[in-house]
This record gives C-alpha cells, sequence and structure tokens, in this order.
C-alpha cells in the first residue's frame, strides 16, 4: 500500500475563514458560472498539483462575483 501524500493543508482561522496551502500547483482551472435559481449561480475552482487535485464549488448571488482579478504585477522567469 502507498504512503498517502497531502494534496492540501487547510487552517480554519478565529475569524471563520479558511488558509490552505497547496503545494506543486500544475495548473489551475474555473469553470463558467451557471445559474441555479434566481440570484443563485454556480461556480467550481479546480487546482491540480503533483500530489493531486483539489476542487472548490462555489455558491454566489451573480456571476459577477466569480470575477478573477490577476495580478498586477508582471513576474520575470
Amino acid at each position: 500500500m502507498e504512503k498517502a501524500k497531502p494534496v492540501a493543508s487547510v487552517c480554519f482561522l478565529d475569524n471563520r475563514s479558511i488558509s490552505m496551502d497547496i503545494e506543486a500547483v500544475i495548473g489551475i482551472d474555473v469553470g463558467t458560472p451557471m445559474r441555479l435559481d434566481e440570484g443563485e449561480w454556480f461556480c467550481e475552482l479546480i487546482i491540480r498539483s503533483t500530489n493531486g487535485t483539489v476542487a472548490l464549488q462555489m455558491l454566489a448571488d451573480s456571476p459577477e462575483r466569480f470575477a478573477l482579478h490577476p495580478p498586477e504585477t508582471t513576474y520575470d522567469e
């Protein structure tokens, strides 16, 4: 039997938020927001790493809530 490898480390903070550390990321995919009902939208965020996959299913009141905001800084390779 193979030893389990952690995919993500999750911490629940005192202010009711979650902090997640994911190492060796190889890809990030964001689904297209889909309407579930009036004022209820769904979107999925998938983070792939060399150790596995983390999928987040998110609900919001409008599709604009899922807008991505890339960093303003560019990075040299």
